[in-house]
């Protein structure tokens, strides 16, 4: 595609020196993918690394660069022959410019993007295995993993940059795909890596304190959560709609800002006030119930529909609510959907089950790292009424620090007994890591033991599990590896915990 086509499309790009005809392959922020025909987006960092990112890009035939203004005067901008200028931020022009050099391939798809602290996984996975089960050509992307109908790629991030991305969904539409079910993170959101993707479905379940190393306030992190709205808003496909929580942590916040923006996009609320309500919950170890209520349109009464699921824990039965709003809404059949979330496969590192060999007591592998998804794991085992409740959990190195003494206060409250123990320590001392999270506790509280060791802290919790209980190990869920200092090594939670069961039944 020429350049000039390009910028007719993308008013906010500026040709500031160079040829408009030239024919421009792809675009890439990453210097190592770059072909000589392709359109090198130069990221914003300290002048010197981003000097040496332009050698590498000139020294691969690179002839087109996209910058923005304040880069405007880089010595070795001046070693190629054309350079484009975005009025945007480069995140936004770049998704846009990945698009239509592949021929928007999201307009041709339906995709369902879901964002918040808690729940993209779950709800991403759910929908998935619900729309395959109706025998729908479906795809997701997530923090699990990628998968393209029944093949399984490895993900490296939440939301891909806006270049993988967009070379997924064109891959995805030349394998029938017609649904995308996607994780959207606040980075993939603040970055721009989703800008010009058309989307279908935009789903908020919640807002909590995260990712305050990379949010500068929890304002930022929701003005970032609330771009999925503004997507939704600029998608041109047909049929689009928006669900939110309403009755979560910012559902309120969330609604009062997508009124005040006067989106024309119809909004649906989950929630006691909204479209779609669910009440009467019965929990147990062997799976959920309740009852999922919606209102008709133009009509006086709300249908009620009893519902069976195996996913076990309150948070399952609000994952599945949303699931079932969203597939309402794209016109699944409604008793289809409803037999469908009968059985549910085990979505890998979320409530996660693994029994004892006699199954008298269970341990429970989840991906809670921050404070709500914890007390939300644990306050859904409390209600399953088990006899003891252990939980071991540690926090990541490198990352927000201000959480760990409030996820220490969470499991004193809620758990029995608690075990601190390593997560992902990073270039962090772990066990200074384990003395934040401990400065948490009540003084005086002693039902708790550190081990920095996480196979160890977890070979303990298995051995004082009593009859009827259960132990949740949290915070590393569907991960297969530990990261001490810069050393990256196999580890997987579930693995662990099956072993340590065998041993235990064996007496070793």
């Amino acid at each position: 595609m020429k350049l000039t086509e390009i910028i007719k499309k993308i008013p906010e790009l500026k040709l500031i020196k160079g040829d408009g005809d030239l024919d421009v392959g792809y675009i890439w922020a990453d210097s190592r993918k770059l072909k000589p025909n392709d359109v090198f987006v130069l990221p914003e960092d300290k002048a010197e690394t981003i000097e040496s990112y332009l050698q590498m890009a000139y020294d691969k035939g690179v002839k087109v660069v996209l910058v923005s203004k304040r880069n405007l005067k880089l010595k070795n901008l001046d070693l190629f022959p054309t350079i484009l200028e975005s009025e945007d931020a480069l995140g936004d022009v770049h998704g846009k410019m990945a698009s239509q050099l592949l021929g928007n391939p999201s307009k041709k798809l339906k995709i369902i993007g879901i964002t918040g602290t808690n729940g993209k996984t779950s709800l991403t996975f759910i929908l998935f295995h619900i729309a395959k089960k109706l025998k729908k050509k479906v795809a997701l992307i997530g923090t699990v993993q990628i998968q393209i109908l029944d093949r399984i790629l490895e993900s490296g991030y939440t939301t891909p940059d806006a270049s993988s991305l967009n070379l997924l969904l064109r891959e995805m539409l030349d394998e029938g795909v017609e649904y995308v079910f996607m994780e959207i993170s606040s980075h993939g959101l603040k970055l721009g890596r989703v800008a010009g993707i058309e989307i279908t479905c935009a789903g908020f379940t919640n807002l909590t304190q995260d990712h305050l190393d990379f949010h500068e306030s929890m304002e930022d992190y929701f003005d970032s959560k609330f771009k999925i709205f503004q997507l939704l808003e600029q998608s041109s496909v047909k049929n689009k709609f928006g669900l939110v929580a309403g009755d979560v942590s910012f559902g309120d916040r969330m609604i009062q800002r997508i009124r005040e923006s006067n989106l024309k996009t119809p909004i649906y609320i989950l929630g006691k006030s909204g479209e779609f309500h669910y009440s009467n919950t019965k929990l147990s170890l062997l799976g959920s119930e309740y009852r999922f209520h919606k209102k008709e349109k133009n009509l006086p009464f709300i249908e009620v529909r009893s519902i069976r699921t195996n996913l076990l824990g309150n948070f399952n039965v609000f994952n599945t609510a949303f699931a079932m709003s969203i597939a309402y809404e794209l016109g699944f059949p409604w008793d289809e959907v409803v037999t469908a979330i009968e059985e549910i496969p085990t979505v890998p590192g979320r409530f996660q089950v693994i029994p004892y060999p006699d199954k008298t007591r269970i341990a429970v592998v989840d991906y809670a790292h921050t404070p709500d998804a914890l007390e939300n794991i644990l306050k859904s085992c409390v209600e399953i009424r088990p006899k003891q409740l252990i939980c071991l959990f540690g926090c990541g190195g490198d990352r927000d620090r201000t959480k760990r003494p409030q996820m220490a206060k969470i499991a004193e409250t809620l758990a029995d007994f608690v075990f601190l123990t390593s997560d992902n320590p990073r270039t962090e001392d772990p066990e200074s890591i384990l003395d934040e999270i401990e400065s948490g506790f009540s003084r005086g509280f002693k039902r708790y033991e550190k081990i920095t060791d996480r196979r160890v802290a977890i070979q303990r919790a298995v051995s004082l599990l009593e009859k009827d209980g259960i132990l949740v190990v949290a915070g590393k869920g569907h991960e297969t590896y530990q990261i001490i200092g810069k050393e990256k090594t196999k580890f997987v939670d579930f693995l662990e915990i099956e072993n340590a069961f065998l041993n235990l039944d064996t007496g070793l």
